[in-house]
Protein backbone atom coordinates (compact mmCIF):
# COMPACT_ATOMS: atom_id res chain seq x y z
CA UNK A 1 0.00 0.00 0.00
CA UNK A 2 1.56 3.25 -1.10
CA UNK A 3 2.44 5.71 1.76
CA UNK A 4 0.26 9.28 2.09
CA UNK A 5 2.34 12.03 0.46
CA UNK A 6 3.57 15.08 2.87
CA UNK A 7 4.51 18.00 2.11
CA UNK A 8 6.85 19.77 4.56
CA UNK A 9 7.85 23.50 4.05
CA UNK A 10 10.31 24.74 5.93
CA UNK A 11 10.63 28.71 7.22
CA UNK A 12 13.55 28.71 9.96
CA UNK A 13 13.26 29.08 13.43
CA UNK A 14 14.77 27.23 16.40
CA UNK A 15 14.03 23.67 14.68
CA UNK A 16 16.56 25.42 12.12
CA UNK A 17 19.24 26.87 13.82
CA UNK A 18 22.45 25.44 15.83
CA UNK A 19 24.55 27.08 17.99
CA UNK A 20 27.74 29.49 16.84
CA UNK A 21 30.70 28.63 19.16
CA UNK A 22 32.84 31.64 17.71
CA UNK A 23 29.74 34.12 18.46
CA UNK A 24 28.15 32.45 21.21
CA UNK A 25 24.60 33.33 19.47
CA UNK A 26 22.11 30.49 18.13
CA UNK A 27 21.55 31.01 14.32
CA UNK A 28 19.61 29.03 11.40
CA UNK A 29 21.50 27.34 9.19
CA UNK A 30 19.09 24.61 8.15
CA UNK A 31 16.89 24.44 5.29
CA UNK A 32 13.70 22.31 5.08
CA UNK A 33 15.56 19.67 3.02
CA UNK A 34 18.36 19.47 5.86
CA UNK A 35 15.71 18.90 8.68
CA UNK A 36 14.33 16.20 6.95
CA UNK A 37 17.54 14.54 5.54
CA UNK A 38 18.51 14.35 9.40
CA UNK A 39 15.80 12.51 10.32
CA UNK A 40 15.27 8.92 8.36
CA UNK A 41 12.83 7.72 10.54
CA UNK A 42 10.09 10.17 8.67
CA UNK A 43 10.58 7.55 5.70
CA UNK A 44 8.23 4.93 7.73
CA UNK A 45 5.50 7.56 8.28
CA UNK A 46 4.93 9.06 5.03
CA UNK A 47 6.38 10.12 1.37
CA UNK A 48 8.01 13.32 2.67
CA UNK A 49 8.42 16.15 -0.29
CA UNK A 50 9.92 19.20 0.76
CA UNK A 51 10.06 23.04 -0.09
CA UNK A 52 11.93 25.71 1.92
CA UNK A 53 9.90 28.89 1.91
CA UNK A 54 12.17 31.03 4.44
CA UNK A 55 15.19 30.41 5.97
CA UNK A 56 14.21 33.06 9.39
CA UNK A 57 13.20 33.91 13.08
CA UNK A 58 9.62 33.43 13.11
CA UNK A 59 10.15 36.83 15.39
CA UNK A 60 11.14 38.64 11.86
CA UNK A 61 8.53 37.38 9.74
CA UNK A 62 5.84 39.89 8.84
CA UNK A 63 2.24 39.52 7.84
CA UNK A 64 2.88 39.90 4.70
CA UNK A 65 5.34 36.88 4.25
CA UNK A 66 3.09 34.29 6.34
CA UNK A 67 0.29 36.15 3.13
CA UNK A 68 3.17 34.14 0.61
CA UNK A 69 3.17 30.95 2.96
CA UNK A 70 -0.46 30.36 2.57
CA UNK A 71 0.18 30.83 -1.42
CA UNK A 72 2.49 28.04 -0.78
CA UNK A 73 -0.03 25.84 1.06
CA UNK A 74 -2.94 26.78 -0.90
CA UNK A 75 -1.11 25.38 -4.08
CA UNK A 76 -0.20 21.77 -2.39
CA UNK A 77 -3.12 21.41 -1.06
CA UNK A 78 -4.95 21.81 -4.23
CA UNK A 79 -2.80 18.58 -5.41
CA UNK A 80 -5.11 15.00 -5.20
CA UNK A 81 -1.79 13.09 -3.99
CA UNK A 82 -1.04 15.09 -0.98
CA UNK A 83 -2.74 14.17 2.39
CA UNK A 84 -1.53 16.77 4.11
CA UNK A 85 0.65 19.55 4.61
CA UNK A 86 3.37 20.23 7.93
CA UNK A 87 4.81 23.73 8.20
CA UNK A 88 8.01 24.04 10.64
CA UNK A 89 8.30 27.13 12.05
CA UNK A 90 9.73 29.29 15.02
CA UNK A 91 7.66 29.31 18.33
CA UNK A 92 7.73 32.87 18.69
CA UNK A 93 4.86 33.87 16.77
CA UNK A 94 3.77 29.93 15.53
CA UNK A 95 0.67 30.89 16.82
CA UNK A 96 -0.14 33.59 14.83
CA UNK A 97 0.92 32.14 11.54
CA UNK A 98 -1.32 29.49 11.93
CA UNK A 99 -4.07 31.70 12.82
CA UNK A 100 -3.51 33.56 9.55
CA UNK A 101 -3.42 30.28 7.69
CA UNK A 102 -6.33 29.47 9.45
CA UNK A 103 -8.16 32.39 8.61
CA UNK A 104 -6.80 32.46 4.81
CA UNK A 105 -7.12 28.30 3.78
CA UNK A 106 -9.95 26.03 3.65
CA UNK A 107 -8.24 23.31 5.09
CA UNK A 108 -11.51 21.13 6.11
CA UNK A 109 -10.78 18.44 3.45
CA UNK A 110 -6.79 17.84 4.13
CA UNK A 111 -4.58 18.84 7.75
CA UNK A 112 -2.36 21.95 7.81
CA UNK A 113 0.00 21.03 10.92
CA UNK A 114 2.84 23.35 12.24
CA UNK A 115 5.53 22.29 14.53
CA UNK A 116 9.06 23.54 15.48
CA UNK A 117 11.26 22.99 18.20
CA UNK A 118 12.14 24.98 21.90
CA UNK A 119 15.69 23.01 21.79
CA UNK A 120 17.93 23.72 18.40
CA UNK A 121 19.15 20.39 16.83
CA UNK A 122 22.71 20.31 18.46
CA UNK A 123 21.68 20.30 21.83
CA UNK A 124 21.08 17.48 24.06
CA UNK A 125 17.69 16.02 23.87
CA UNK A 126 16.87 17.93 21.13
CA UNK A 127 13.01 18.06 20.96
CA UNK A 128 12.86 18.90 16.97
CA UNK A 129 13.23 15.72 15.50
CA UNK A 130 10.41 13.61 17.30
CA UNK A 131 7.82 17.37 17.20
CA UNK A 132 8.57 16.82 13.60
CA UNK A 133 7.94 13.29 12.99
CA UNK A 134 4.78 13.90 15.24
CA UNK A 135 3.19 16.53 12.61
CA UNK A 136 3.98 14.16 9.48
CA UNK A 137 2.25 11.20 11.32
CA UNK A 138 -0.58 13.69 12.28
CA UNK A 139 -0.73 15.16 8.62
CA UNK A 140 -0.60 12.03 6.92
CA UNK A 141 -3.66 10.32 9.14
CA UNK A 142 -6.92 9.64 7.35
CA UNK A 143 -8.49 10.53 10.92
CA UNK A 144 -6.99 14.06 10.95
CA UNK A 145 -9.09 14.89 7.78
CA UNK A 146 -11.58 18.05 9.18
CA UNK A 147 -9.22 18.96 11.82
CA UNK A 148 -8.38 22.27 10.08
CA UNK A 149 -4.80 24.02 10.96
CA UNK A 150 -3.56 23.01 14.28
CA UNK A 151 -0.02 23.13 16.13
CA UNK A 152 1.74 19.58 16.82
CA UNK A 153 3.78 20.11 19.43
CA UNK A 154 5.07 17.34 22.69
CA UNK A 155 2.93 15.23 21.53
CA UNK A 156 -0.43 17.56 21.74
CA UNK A 157 -1.82 18.45 19.06
CA UNK A 158 -3.91 22.17 19.46
CA UNK A 159 -5.93 24.16 17.25
CA UNK A 160 -4.88 27.41 15.85
CA UNK A 161 -7.65 29.36 16.86
CA UNK A 162 -6.79 28.57 20.63
CA UNK A 163 -3.19 27.98 21.36
CA UNK A 164 -0.86 30.52 22.68
CA UNK A 165 2.44 30.13 23.37
CA UNK A 166 2.62 29.87 27.44
CA UNK A 167 6.34 29.59 28.81
CA UNK A 168 9.10 31.14 27.03
CA UNK A 169 11.35 27.47 27.62
CA UNK A 170 9.77 24.29 28.11
CA UNK A 171 9.51 21.76 26.16
CA UNK A 172 5.74 22.00 26.34
CA UNK A 173 5.33 25.46 25.92
CA UNK A 174 1.69 25.77 23.78
CA UNK A 175 -1.28 25.95 25.62
CA UNK A 176 -5.15 26.07 24.39
CA UNK A 177 -7.16 29.12 26.14
CA UNK A 178 -9.97 27.53 25.91
CA UNK A 179 -8.59 24.24 27.61
CA UNK A 180 -9.37 21.26 25.44
CA UNK A 181 -6.52 20.14 23.37
CA UNK A 182 -7.77 19.09 19.28
CA UNK A 183 -5.70 15.81 19.69
CA UNK A 184 -2.62 14.01 20.57
CA UNK A 185 0.34 11.02 19.59
CA UNK A 186 0.60 8.35 21.73
CA UNK A 187 3.88 6.55 20.53
CA UNK A 188 2.96 5.94 16.52
CA UNK A 189 -0.77 6.63 17.08
CA UNK A 190 -2.82 10.02 15.95
CA UNK A 191 -5.89 10.93 18.30
CA UNK A 192 -8.39 13.34 16.97
CA UNK A 193 -10.99 14.86 19.28
CA UNK A 194 -13.17 15.97 16.83
CA UNK A 195 -13.37 17.71 13.55
CA UNK A 196 -12.48 21.37 13.76
CA UNK A 197 -15.21 24.19 14.52
CA UNK A 198 -16.95 25.54 11.24
CA UNK A 199 -15.26 29.18 11.02
CA UNK A 200 -15.24 31.39 7.54
CA UNK A 201 -11.96 31.59 5.25
CA UNK A 202 -11.31 34.73 3.08
CA UNK A 203 -9.55 35.00 -0.06
CA UNK A 204 -7.49 38.04 -0.24
CA UNK A 205 -4.51 38.80 -2.27
CA UNK A 206 -3.42 41.54 -0.07
CA UNK A 207 -3.05 42.50 4.33
CA UNK A 208 -3.99 46.40 5.79
CA UNK A 209 -1.21 45.60 7.83
CA UNK A 210 -1.20 49.23 9.39
CA UNK A 211 -3.49 48.27 12.52
CA UNK A 212 -1.63 49.13 15.91
CA UNK A 213 -1.90 46.71 19.28
CA UNK A 214 -2.57 48.74 22.40
CA UNK A 215 -1.94 47.05 25.26
CA UNK A 216 -3.42 48.32 28.36
CA UNK A 217 -1.76 48.89 31.64
CA UNK A 218 -2.35 51.08 34.82
CA UNK A 219 -2.59 54.85 34.57
CA UNK A 220 -2.09 54.26 30.94
CA UNK A 221 -3.36 57.37 29.33
CA UNK A 222 -4.28 58.27 25.42
CA UNK A 223 -1.05 59.02 24.22
CA UNK A 224 -0.61 55.74 22.33
CA UNK A 225 -4.12 55.88 20.69
CA UNK A 226 -3.75 59.25 19.87
CA UNK A 227 -0.11 58.66 18.46
CA UNK A 228 -1.56 55.66 16.06
CA UNK A 229 -4.97 57.86 14.81
CA UNK A 230 -2.74 60.17 14.21
CA UNK A 231 -0.06 58.60 12.01
CA UNK A 232 -3.28 57.20 10.08
CA UNK A 233 -3.56 53.39 11.53
CA UNK A 234 -6.16 51.69 9.87
CA UNK A 235 -7.62 50.25 12.76
CA UNK A 236 -6.44 49.32 16.12
CA UNK A 237 -6.78 46.50 18.41
CA UNK A 238 -7.10 47.52 22.49
CA UNK A 239 -5.82 44.48 25.20
CA UNK A 240 -8.23 46.06 27.69
CA UNK A 241 -8.49 45.24 31.51
CA UNK A 242 -10.37 42.53 32.48
CA UNK A 243 -13.60 41.23 30.90
CA UNK A 244 -12.86 44.44 28.63
CA UNK A 245 -12.44 47.68 30.30
CA UNK A 246 -10.67 50.86 29.81
CA UNK A 247 -11.02 54.67 31.50
CA UNK A 248 -13.31 57.74 29.89
CA UNK A 249 -9.93 58.72 27.82
CA UNK A 250 -9.63 55.90 25.96
CA UNK A 251 -13.58 55.45 25.39
CA UNK A 252 -13.27 59.35 23.97
CA UNK A 253 -10.43 58.29 21.45
CA UNK A 254 -12.61 54.93 20.37
CA UNK A 255 -14.96 57.79 20.19
CA UNK A 256 -12.76 59.76 17.52
CA UNK A 257 -11.79 56.63 15.54
CA UNK A 258 -14.87 55.44 14.66
CA UNK A 259 -15.90 58.97 13.70
CA UNK A 260 -13.16 58.63 11.20
CA UNK A 261 -14.44 55.02 10.49
CA UNK A 262 -11.33 53.40 12.18
CA UNK A 263 -12.45 50.21 13.84
CA UNK A 264 -11.48 49.59 17.40
CA UNK A 265 -11.79 45.90 18.46
CA UNK A 266 -11.50 45.17 22.34
CA UNK A 267 -9.64 41.94 23.33
CA UNK A 268 -8.83 41.27 26.91
CA UNK A 269 -4.81 41.42 28.63
CA UNK A 270 -5.96 38.33 30.32
CA UNK A 271 -4.71 34.83 29.11
CA UNK A 272 -8.47 33.72 28.64
CA UNK A 273 -11.90 34.55 28.86
CA UNK A 274 -14.28 36.47 26.72
CA UNK A 275 -14.50 40.17 27.01
CA UNK A 276 -18.37 41.55 27.37
CA UNK A 277 -19.87 45.12 27.76
CA UNK A 278 -20.53 45.42 31.28
CA UNK A 279 -19.24 48.51 33.37
CA UNK A 280 -19.54 52.12 33.46
CA UNK A 281 -16.93 54.64 34.11
CA UNK A 282 -15.14 54.16 31.21
CA UNK A 283 -15.31 50.40 31.06
CA UNK A 284 -16.74 48.06 28.30
CA UNK A 285 -20.68 49.52 28.41
CA UNK A 286 -18.84 52.94 27.86
CA UNK A 287 -16.53 51.19 25.23
CA UNK A 288 -18.95 49.73 23.22
CA UNK A 289 -21.57 52.80 23.61
CA UNK A 290 -18.20 54.52 21.90
CA UNK A 291 -18.41 52.17 18.50
CA UNK A 292 -15.57 49.44 19.74
CA UNK A 293 -16.33 45.94 18.46
CA UNK A 294 -15.94 42.97 21.08
CA UNK A 295 -13.63 40.01 19.92
CA UNK A 296 -14.92 37.59 22.83
CA UNK A 297 -11.90 35.10 23.73
CA UNK A 298 -9.97 35.99 20.44
CA UNK A 299 -6.56 36.94 21.55
CA UNK A 300 -5.24 40.14 20.81
CA UNK A 301 -2.45 38.77 18.64
CA UNK A 302 -5.23 37.16 16.50
CA UNK A 303 -8.14 39.63 16.73
CA UNK A 304 -4.98 42.27 14.89
CA UNK A 305 -4.39 39.65 11.87
CA UNK A 306 -8.51 38.85 11.70
CA UNK A 307 -8.90 43.01 11.72
CA UNK A 308 -6.23 42.69 8.59
CA UNK A 309 -7.63 40.12 7.18
CA UNK A 310 -11.19 42.09 7.31
CA UNK A 311 -9.61 45.13 6.11
CA UNK A 312 -8.26 44.10 3.07
CA UNK A 313 -11.66 42.89 2.44
CA UNK A 314 -13.54 45.99 2.06
CA UNK A 315 -15.42 45.78 5.02
CA UNK A 316 -17.16 48.70 6.78
CA UNK A 317 -17.41 49.17 10.51
CA UNK A 318 -20.85 47.35 10.25
CA UNK A 319 -18.93 44.46 8.30
CA UNK A 320 -15.91 44.19 10.80
CA UNK A 321 -18.49 43.95 13.39
CA UNK A 322 -20.27 41.22 11.76
CA UNK A 323 -17.45 39.06 10.24
CA UNK A 324 -15.61 39.26 13.78
CA UNK A 325 -18.26 37.54 15.87
CA UNK A 326 -17.73 34.86 13.28
CA UNK A 327 -13.97 34.49 13.36
CA UNK A 328 -14.36 34.76 17.39
CA UNK A 329 -16.87 31.86 17.68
Amino acid sequence: MAQPHVIVLGTGGTIASRHDPETGATRIVASGEELVEAIPALSEVANVEVETVFTKASFCLTPDEVLVLAGAVRQHLTRNEVAGVVITHGTDTMEESAFLLDLLIDAAAKPVVFTGAQLSGDMDGADGPRNLINAVRVAADPAARGIGVVLAFADSVFAARDVTKAHTSRLEPFVSTRGARRGQISRDAVQVFGPATPRPTYAIDHLVTDVALIHLAMGMGADFFEHALARGARGIVLAAFGIGNANPEIVACVEQATARGVPVVVTSRCGAGRVAPIYAHGGGRDLEAAGAIFAGDLACEKARLALMVLLARGNDLAGIRDEMALVAT
